[in-house]
Protein backbone atom coordinates (compact mmCIF):
# COMPACT_ATOMS: atom_id res chain seq x y z
CA UNK A 1 0.00 0.00 0.00
CA UNK A 2 1.45 3.61 -0.82
CA UNK A 3 1.71 5.37 2.54
CA UNK A 4 -0.27 8.41 3.40
CA UNK A 5 2.38 10.59 3.65
CA UNK A 6 5.72 9.13 2.97
CA UNK A 7 9.12 9.45 4.90
CA UNK A 8 11.91 12.05 3.77
CA UNK A 9 15.23 9.74 2.18
CA UNK A 10 18.49 11.41 2.89
CA UNK A 11 19.28 13.03 0.11
CA UNK A 12 22.81 11.19 -0.26
CA UNK A 13 23.66 12.75 -3.91
CA UNK A 14 22.14 15.16 -5.58
CA UNK A 15 21.60 15.77 -9.01
CA UNK A 16 24.99 16.46 -10.55
CA UNK A 17 26.73 14.41 -8.70
CA UNK A 18 30.33 12.67 -10.01
CA UNK A 19 29.87 8.87 -10.84
CA UNK A 20 32.54 8.33 -8.42
CA UNK A 21 30.43 10.36 -5.84
CA UNK A 22 27.31 7.92 -6.78
CA UNK A 23 29.79 4.76 -6.53
CA UNK A 24 31.08 6.15 -3.12
CA UNK A 25 27.97 6.81 -1.58
CA UNK A 26 26.31 3.50 -2.64
CA UNK A 27 29.26 1.44 -0.95
CA UNK A 28 28.97 2.89 2.11
CA UNK A 29 25.65 2.28 2.32
CA UNK A 30 25.93 -1.25 1.17
CA UNK A 31 28.54 -1.71 4.32
CA UNK A 32 26.47 -0.50 6.74
CA UNK A 33 23.35 -2.17 5.92
CA UNK A 34 22.27 -5.21 7.89
CA UNK A 35 22.67 -8.92 6.49
CA UNK A 36 20.57 -9.33 3.03
CA UNK A 37 20.15 -12.64 3.75
CA UNK A 38 17.48 -11.93 6.61
CA UNK A 39 14.23 -12.40 4.98
CA UNK A 40 12.41 -10.06 6.92
CA UNK A 41 9.45 -9.63 4.23
CA UNK A 42 6.81 -10.81 2.47
CA UNK A 43 7.91 -12.92 -0.57
CA UNK A 44 11.58 -13.11 1.71
CA UNK A 45 12.26 -9.92 0.51
CA UNK A 46 14.97 -8.34 3.29
CA UNK A 47 12.80 -5.56 3.55
CA UNK A 48 15.67 -4.00 7.02
CA UNK A 49 17.94 -3.89 4.19
CA UNK A 50 15.94 -2.11 1.45
CA UNK A 51 15.00 0.44 3.91
CA UNK A 52 18.45 1.30 4.90
CA UNK A 53 19.28 2.13 1.45
CA UNK A 54 16.47 4.39 1.73
CA UNK A 55 17.28 5.82 4.51
CA UNK A 56 20.82 6.39 2.82
CA UNK A 57 19.19 7.92 -0.34
CA UNK A 58 19.87 5.09 -2.62
CA UNK A 59 16.42 3.76 -3.45
CA UNK A 60 15.67 6.79 -5.89
CA UNK A 61 19.12 7.81 -7.84
CA UNK A 62 17.28 7.15 -11.39
CA UNK A 63 14.38 8.91 -10.93
CA UNK A 64 13.21 12.45 -10.16
CA UNK A 65 10.87 13.36 -7.32
CA UNK A 66 10.42 17.44 -7.69
CA UNK A 67 11.23 17.89 -11.52
CA UNK A 68 14.45 18.50 -11.75
CA UNK A 69 17.06 15.91 -13.22
CA UNK A 70 17.90 12.85 -11.39
CA UNK A 71 20.63 12.04 -9.55
CA UNK A 72 21.50 9.09 -12.06
CA UNK A 73 21.18 9.25 -15.91
CA UNK A 74 20.79 5.71 -17.36
CA UNK A 75 24.72 5.15 -17.67
CA UNK A 76 24.88 5.91 -14.02
CA UNK A 77 22.01 3.34 -13.30
CA UNK A 78 23.40 0.01 -14.79
CA UNK A 79 26.32 0.59 -13.22
CA UNK A 80 25.23 0.93 -10.21
CA UNK A 81 23.10 -1.94 -10.10
CA UNK A 82 25.92 -4.10 -11.34
CA UNK A 83 28.10 -2.96 -8.09
CA UNK A 84 25.04 -3.94 -5.62
CA UNK A 85 24.79 -7.20 -7.68
CA UNK A 86 28.42 -7.57 -6.95
CA UNK A 87 28.82 -6.31 -3.25
CA UNK A 88 25.88 -8.75 -2.18
CA UNK A 89 26.42 -11.56 -4.72
CA UNK A 90 22.85 -11.32 -5.79
CA UNK A 91 21.65 -11.14 -9.41
CA UNK A 92 17.85 -10.85 -8.09
CA UNK A 93 18.97 -7.62 -5.36
CA UNK A 94 20.79 -5.52 -8.18
CA UNK A 95 17.79 -6.15 -10.85
CA UNK A 96 15.01 -5.74 -7.90
CA UNK A 97 16.98 -2.23 -7.63
CA UNK A 98 17.20 -1.71 -11.34
CA UNK A 99 13.57 -2.84 -11.84
CA UNK A 100 12.50 0.33 -9.29
CA UNK A 101 14.98 2.86 -10.80
CA UNK A 102 13.05 1.84 -14.66
CA UNK A 103 9.51 1.96 -12.98
CA UNK A 104 10.18 5.62 -11.47
CA UNK A 105 12.03 6.83 -14.27
CA UNK A 106 10.28 5.73 -16.90
CA UNK A 107 7.14 4.73 -16.19
CA UNK A 108 5.62 6.99 -13.28
CA UNK A 109 8.29 10.02 -13.67
CA UNK A 110 6.14 10.61 -17.95
CA UNK A 111 2.92 10.86 -16.08
CA UNK A 112 3.93 12.90 -13.02
CA UNK A 113 5.47 15.10 -15.75
CA UNK A 114 2.11 14.88 -17.83
CA UNK A 115 -0.33 15.60 -14.61
CA UNK A 116 2.02 18.87 -13.22
CA UNK A 117 1.43 20.03 -17.18
CA UNK A 118 -2.68 19.21 -16.06
CA UNK A 119 -3.20 16.58 -18.26
CA UNK A 120 -3.61 13.65 -16.26
CA UNK A 121 -4.56 15.68 -12.99
CA UNK A 122 -6.45 12.65 -10.80
CA UNK A 123 -3.25 10.84 -10.67
CA UNK A 124 -0.82 13.45 -10.08
CA UNK A 125 -0.67 13.42 -6.33
CA UNK A 126 -1.11 9.80 -5.97
CA UNK A 127 1.71 8.85 -8.13
CA UNK A 128 3.50 11.99 -6.59
CA UNK A 129 3.09 10.20 -3.62
CA UNK A 130 4.51 6.98 -4.84
CA UNK A 131 7.55 8.01 -5.71
CA UNK A 132 8.35 9.43 -2.40
CA UNK A 133 7.33 6.21 -1.53
CA UNK A 134 9.62 4.31 -3.65
CA UNK A 135 12.58 6.32 -2.86
CA UNK A 136 12.34 5.91 0.85
CA UNK A 137 12.19 2.54 0.84
CA UNK A 138 8.13 1.93 1.60
CA UNK A 139 6.57 0.57 -1.03
CA UNK A 140 7.74 -1.89 -3.16
CA UNK A 141 6.25 -1.80 -6.90
CA UNK A 142 5.67 -4.36 -9.90
CA UNK A 143 4.39 -4.13 -13.34
CA UNK A 144 1.71 -6.72 -14.64
CA UNK A 145 1.71 -7.43 -18.41
CA UNK A 146 2.72 -10.86 -19.34
CA UNK A 147 0.09 -13.66 -19.07
CA UNK A 148 0.14 -17.48 -19.03
CA UNK A 149 1.41 -19.09 -22.52
CA UNK A 150 0.98 -16.12 -24.26
CA UNK A 151 3.70 -14.02 -22.47
CA UNK A 152 2.90 -10.04 -23.69
CA UNK A 153 1.89 -10.43 -27.17
CA UNK A 154 -0.49 -8.00 -26.84
CA UNK A 155 -3.54 -9.27 -29.50
CA UNK A 156 -3.39 -12.49 -26.92
CA UNK A 157 -3.47 -10.16 -23.52
CA UNK A 158 -6.95 -11.24 -21.99
CA UNK A 159 -7.46 -9.59 -18.31
CA UNK A 160 -10.02 -7.11 -19.12
CA UNK A 161 -11.28 -3.66 -17.28
CA UNK A 162 -14.60 -2.68 -17.72
CA UNK A 163 -16.94 0.17 -16.24
CA UNK A 164 -20.13 -1.38 -14.95
CA UNK A 165 -22.65 1.27 -15.75
CA UNK A 166 -25.15 2.63 -13.41
CA UNK A 167 -25.41 3.63 -10.28
CA UNK A 168 -23.49 1.04 -8.85
CA UNK A 169 -20.35 1.24 -10.61
CA UNK A 170 -19.65 4.98 -9.51
CA UNK A 171 -17.23 5.19 -12.31
CA UNK A 172 -14.71 2.45 -10.57
CA UNK A 173 -13.40 -0.49 -13.05
CA UNK A 174 -13.52 -4.15 -12.15
CA UNK A 175 -10.72 -6.23 -13.10
CA UNK A 176 -10.59 -10.15 -14.43
CA UNK A 177 -7.71 -12.21 -15.45
CA UNK A 178 -4.48 -13.85 -14.78
CA UNK A 179 -1.16 -12.62 -14.57
CA UNK A 180 2.16 -14.51 -14.83
CA UNK A 181 5.65 -13.94 -14.36
CA UNK A 182 5.35 -10.62 -12.45
CA UNK A 183 8.55 -9.62 -11.06
CA UNK A 184 8.80 -8.49 -7.56
CA UNK A 185 5.54 -9.70 -7.46
CA UNK A 186 5.32 -11.55 -3.97
CA UNK A 187 6.99 -8.74 -1.82
CA UNK A 188 5.19 -5.82 -3.96
CA UNK A 189 3.16 -3.44 -2.08
CA UNK A 190 1.51 -1.76 -5.55
CA UNK A 191 1.22 -3.25 -8.86
CA UNK A 192 0.38 -1.80 -12.14
CA UNK A 193 -1.47 -3.81 -13.93
CA UNK A 194 -2.21 -3.87 -17.63
CA UNK A 195 -5.65 -4.90 -19.03
CA UNK A 196 -7.39 -4.76 -21.85
CA UNK A 197 -10.38 -1.84 -21.56
CA UNK A 198 -11.55 -1.56 -25.13
CA UNK A 199 -11.36 -2.70 -28.91
CA UNK A 200 -11.72 -0.35 -31.56
CA UNK A 201 -11.94 -1.67 -35.18
CA UNK A 202 -10.35 -4.87 -34.55
CA UNK A 203 -7.41 -4.07 -32.00
CA UNK A 204 -7.34 -4.04 -28.29
CA UNK A 205 -6.87 -0.91 -26.36
CA UNK A 206 -4.88 -1.38 -23.23
CA UNK A 207 -5.32 1.17 -19.54
CA UNK A 208 -2.99 0.57 -16.71
CA UNK A 209 -4.08 0.31 -13.11
CA UNK A 210 -2.85 0.81 -10.12
CA UNK A 211 -3.49 -1.49 -7.26
CA UNK A 212 -2.35 -1.75 -3.75
CA UNK A 213 -1.70 -5.68 -2.89
CA UNK A 214 -4.25 -6.18 -0.55
CA UNK A 215 -7.22 -5.14 -3.00
CA UNK A 216 -9.74 -7.38 -2.69
CA UNK A 217 -10.00 -10.29 -5.19
CA UNK A 218 -6.55 -9.61 -6.00
CA UNK A 219 -4.25 -12.88 -4.78
CA UNK A 220 -0.65 -13.73 -5.45
CA UNK A 221 0.06 -17.54 -6.76
CA UNK A 222 3.77 -19.44 -6.75
CA UNK A 223 4.87 -20.21 -10.13
CA UNK A 224 6.81 -23.08 -10.03
CA UNK A 225 8.13 -22.28 -13.95
CA UNK A 226 10.54 -19.54 -12.40
CA UNK A 227 12.69 -20.71 -10.06
CA UNK A 228 16.24 -18.45 -8.96
CA UNK A 229 16.92 -15.06 -8.42
CA UNK A 230 16.55 -15.00 -5.22
CA UNK A 231 15.27 -12.38 -3.61
CA UNK A 232 13.58 -11.44 -6.47
CA UNK A 233 10.24 -13.56 -6.49
CA UNK A 234 8.24 -13.88 -9.44
CA UNK A 235 4.29 -14.89 -8.83
CA UNK A 236 1.01 -14.99 -10.65
CA UNK A 237 -1.58 -12.87 -9.95
CA UNK A 238 -5.01 -13.95 -10.11
CA UNK A 239 -7.33 -10.71 -10.49
CA UNK A 240 -11.28 -11.81 -9.82
CA UNK A 241 -13.43 -8.82 -9.67
CA UNK A 242 -11.05 -6.46 -8.69
CA UNK A 243 -12.94 -3.29 -8.08
CA UNK A 244 -10.51 -0.24 -8.53
CA UNK A 245 -11.58 3.76 -8.24
CA UNK A 246 -11.12 5.71 -11.73
CA UNK A 247 -8.38 7.42 -10.38
CA UNK A 248 -6.15 4.46 -10.19
CA UNK A 249 -6.52 4.40 -13.97
CA UNK A 250 -2.78 5.73 -14.87
CA UNK A 251 -2.19 7.35 -18.33
CA UNK A 252 -3.63 8.53 -21.56
CA UNK A 253 -6.39 6.01 -22.00
CA UNK A 254 -6.51 2.89 -23.91
CA UNK A 255 -2.64 3.82 -24.58
CA UNK A 256 -1.05 1.59 -21.84
CA UNK A 257 1.03 -0.57 -24.07
CA UNK A 258 2.31 1.88 -26.22
CA UNK A 259 2.96 4.25 -23.30
CA UNK A 260 4.58 1.41 -20.79
CA UNK A 261 4.49 -2.05 -21.69
CA UNK A 262 6.30 -1.57 -25.12
CA UNK A 263 9.40 1.11 -23.88
CA UNK A 264 10.00 -1.17 -20.50
CA UNK A 265 10.95 -4.10 -22.11
CA UNK A 266 13.68 -1.63 -23.87
CA UNK A 267 14.38 -0.35 -21.40
CA UNK A 268 15.17 -3.47 -18.88
CA UNK A 269 17.30 -5.24 -21.66
CA UNK A 270 18.89 -1.93 -21.59
CA UNK A 271 19.70 -1.53 -17.89
CA UNK A 272 20.26 -5.50 -17.40
CA UNK A 273 23.88 -5.05 -18.86
CA UNK A 274 25.24 -3.48 -15.19
CA UNK A 275 23.88 -6.21 -13.25
CA UNK A 276 24.70 -9.21 -15.40
CA UNK A 277 28.45 -7.95 -15.42
CA UNK A 278 28.50 -7.74 -11.54
CA UNK A 279 26.92 -11.36 -11.58
CA UNK A 280 29.97 -12.38 -13.86
CA UNK A 281 32.63 -10.36 -11.53
CA UNK A 282 31.22 -12.66 -8.90
CA UNK A 283 31.81 -15.32 -10.92
CA UNK A 284 35.45 -14.38 -12.18
CA UNK A 285 36.18 -14.17 -8.44
CA UNK A 286 35.10 -17.06 -7.49
CA UNK A 287 37.46 -18.67 -10.01
CA UNK A 288 40.07 -16.90 -8.97
CA UNK A 289 39.38 -18.37 -5.65
CA UNK A 290 39.42 -21.90 -6.57
CA UNK A 291 42.13 -22.01 -8.39
CA UNK A 292 44.19 -20.01 -5.45
CA UNK A 293 43.06 -23.13 -3.52
CA UNK A 294 43.91 -25.49 -6.39
CA UNK A 295 47.60 -26.90 -7.57
CA UNK A 296 47.93 -23.36 -8.58
CA UNK A 297 48.60 -22.06 -5.71
CA UNK A 298 50.93 -24.84 -4.85
CA UNK A 299 53.26 -23.15 -7.51
CA UNK A 300 52.66 -25.93 -9.85
CA UNK A 301 53.90 -25.35 -13.40
CA UNK A 302 52.27 -28.05 -15.47
CA UNK A 303 50.28 -27.25 -18.59
CA UNK A 304 46.76 -27.74 -17.12
CA UNK A 305 47.24 -24.93 -14.22
CA UNK A 306 49.13 -22.35 -16.56
CA UNK A 307 46.37 -22.50 -18.90
CA UNK A 308 43.90 -22.24 -16.23
CA UNK A 309 45.47 -18.97 -15.10
CA UNK A 310 45.28 -17.89 -18.91
CA UNK A 311 41.68 -18.23 -19.30
CA UNK A 312 41.20 -16.44 -16.60
CA UNK A 313 43.03 -13.93 -17.57
CA UNK A 314 41.59 -13.45 -20.63
CA UNK A 315 37.72 -13.65 -19.26
CA UNK A 316 38.82 -11.01 -17.20
CA UNK A 317 39.97 -8.42 -20.18
CA UNK A 318 36.87 -9.13 -22.05
CA UNK A 319 34.71 -8.70 -19.34
CA UNK A 320 36.46 -5.76 -18.75
CA UNK A 321 35.81 -4.57 -22.47
CA UNK A 322 31.96 -5.55 -21.83
CA UNK A 323 31.51 -2.68 -19.78
CA UNK A 324 32.39 0.02 -22.89
CA UNK A 325 29.39 -2.39 -24.59
CA UNK A 326 27.21 -1.74 -21.28
CA UNK A 327 27.79 2.09 -21.00
CA UNK A 328 27.19 2.49 -25.18
CA UNK A 329 23.78 0.41 -24.47
CA UNK A 330 22.81 2.52 -21.75
CA UNK A 331 23.97 5.77 -23.38
CA UNK A 332 21.84 5.06 -26.63
CA UNK A 333 18.78 4.72 -24.09
CA UNK A 334 19.77 7.93 -22.37
CA UNK A 335 20.42 10.17 -25.75
CA UNK A 336 17.80 8.34 -27.90
CA UNK A 337 14.77 6.63 -25.89
CA UNK A 338 13.70 3.63 -26.83
CA UNK A 339 14.03 3.67 -30.46
CA UNK A 340 14.45 0.56 -33.04
CA UNK A 341 18.67 1.56 -32.46
CA UNK A 342 18.81 0.55 -28.86
CA UNK A 343 16.69 -2.53 -29.46
CA UNK A 344 19.06 -3.66 -32.00
CA UNK A 345 22.14 -2.83 -29.91
CA UNK A 346 20.32 -4.73 -26.76
CA UNK A 347 20.70 -7.83 -28.64
CA UNK A 348 23.92 -7.66 -30.28
CA UNK A 349 25.11 -6.84 -26.41
CA UNK A 350 23.37 -9.87 -24.79
CA UNK A 351 24.69 -12.30 -27.08
CA UNK A 352 28.55 -10.81 -26.36
CA UNK A 353 27.63 -11.77 -22.46
CA UNK A 354 25.88 -15.03 -23.74
CA UNK A 355 29.39 -15.92 -25.45
CA UNK A 356 31.50 -14.86 -22.59
CA UNK A 357 28.98 -16.54 -20.15
CA UNK A 358 29.59 -20.33 -22.16
CA UNK A 359 33.47 -19.46 -22.54
CA UNK A 360 33.51 -19.07 -18.52
CA UNK A 361 31.37 -22.18 -18.13
CA UNK A 362 33.63 -23.92 -20.28
CA UNK A 363 36.95 -22.94 -18.63
CA UNK A 364 35.32 -23.48 -15.23
CA UNK A 365 34.69 -27.00 -16.46
CA UNK A 366 38.17 -27.59 -17.92
CA UNK A 367 39.97 -26.92 -14.26
CA UNK A 368 37.26 -28.65 -13.14
CA UNK A 369 38.51 -32.11 -14.61
CA UNK A 370 42.80 -31.18 -14.83
CA UNK A 371 42.93 -30.05 -10.92
CA UNK A 372 39.74 -30.95 -9.27
CA UNK A 373 38.03 -27.20 -8.28
CA UNK A 374 34.51 -27.09 -7.14
CA UNK A 375 31.45 -27.16 -9.14
CA UNK A 376 30.20 -24.13 -10.81
CA UNK A 377 28.63 -21.34 -8.46
CA UNK A 378 24.69 -20.74 -8.18
CA UNK A 379 25.28 -17.74 -9.70
CA UNK A 380 26.01 -19.36 -12.94
CA UNK A 381 22.37 -20.72 -12.75
CA UNK A 382 20.85 -16.86 -12.48
CA UNK A 383 22.90 -15.98 -14.99
CA UNK A 384 21.89 -18.70 -17.38
CA UNK A 385 18.35 -17.68 -16.82
CA UNK A 386 18.07 -14.08 -17.57
CA UNK A 387 20.68 -14.33 -20.40
CA UNK A 388 17.58 -16.60 -21.75
CA UNK A 389 14.32 -14.44 -21.32
CA UNK A 390 13.14 -13.19 -24.63
CA UNK A 391 15.41 -15.65 -26.58
CA UNK A 392 12.46 -15.69 -29.35
CA UNK A 393 12.53 -12.12 -29.55
CA UNK A 394 16.32 -11.94 -29.90
CA UNK A 395 16.43 -14.61 -32.59
CA UNK A 396 14.29 -12.67 -34.55
CA UNK A 397 15.84 -9.51 -34.56
CA UNK A 398 19.00 -11.67 -35.57
CA UNK A 399 17.11 -13.11 -38.57
CA UNK A 400 15.95 -9.30 -39.77
CA UNK A 401 19.71 -7.86 -39.34
CA UNK A 402 21.24 -11.01 -41.35
CA UNK A 403 18.16 -10.36 -44.36
CA UNK A 404 18.74 -6.49 -44.18
CA UNK A 405 22.68 -7.35 -44.93
CA UNK A 406 22.09 -9.62 -47.71
CA UNK A 407 19.22 -7.51 -49.38
CA UNK A 408 22.27 -4.64 -48.90
CA UNK A 409 24.86 -6.69 -50.65
CA UNK A 410 22.18 -8.65 -53.36
CA UNK A 411 19.68 -5.93 -54.14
Amino acid sequence: MVPETPSAPATAAAAGATKQDLHRALREALQTAPPTGSSDGAGGFPRAWWAHLGRCGMLGLGFSLDGRPSAADAVQVSALAGQITHATGSLGLGMAWMMQQMLGRYVLGPLVQQGAAGALDASHALLTKLLASMAAGECLLALAISEPGVGAQPKHLRTRAVQPSGAAGDGDWVLDGHKAFVSNGPAADAIIVLAVSAVHEGRKRFDAFLLDAQTPGLTREANARVQGLAPLGHCDLRLESCRVPASRRIGPPGRAFETIARPVRAVEDALLLGPLLGAMQCELEALAHALGTSAVAAGTADTAASDAVRELGALQLEWQALHAVRDAVARQLEVHGCDDALAFATVGARRLLERWQTAYENAWEAASQALGIAALPSLTRDLRLVLGIARGVAHSRQLQTGQQLLQSLHP
